[in-house]
């Protein structure tokens, strides 16, 4: 996972593989909400991850963490629902983790990393 992350961060998405993506999407997001709590204005600046982020979470099966993306992508400031959505996001973490870790093994691939904090 820190390969993919270090690439993701120095490099662009456009260095990763689709799935390496994915993952990269996921755990960006994570880092972001763990650090700063509400992210809808991360959203407007990072169009082209957020729109990965919506197709990965379709993916891997995630439609609840999906709807909660879509939504925030409407708002533009940082207000008491907003921050609602983050905290709701944020709250299905494992269950995110858990589809993104089915999708990956129903596609071969076995990521090794550690999750602590993501």
């Amino acid at each position: 996972m820190p390969d993919v992350e270090e690439r993701g961060l120095k490099v662009g998405l456009h260095a990763l593989t689709p799935r390496e993506r994915d993952v990269f999407a996921i755990y960006d997001l994570e880092l972001y909400y763990e650090m700063e709590g509400c992210f809808v204005d991360h959203i407007s600046r990072a169009p082209e991850k957020f729109a990965w982020l919506e197709d990965a979470l379709e993916r891997i099966g995630d439609l609840g963490s999906l709807r909660i993306v879509r939504r925030l992508s409407e708002v533009e400031d940082e207000t008491p629902a907003a921050i609602a959505l983050c905290d709701e996001y944020g709250a299905r973490k494992e269950f995110r983790w858990g589809c993104l870790e089915r999708y990956l093994l129903s596609q071969n691939i076995q990521l090794r990393w550690e999750r602590n904090g993501a």
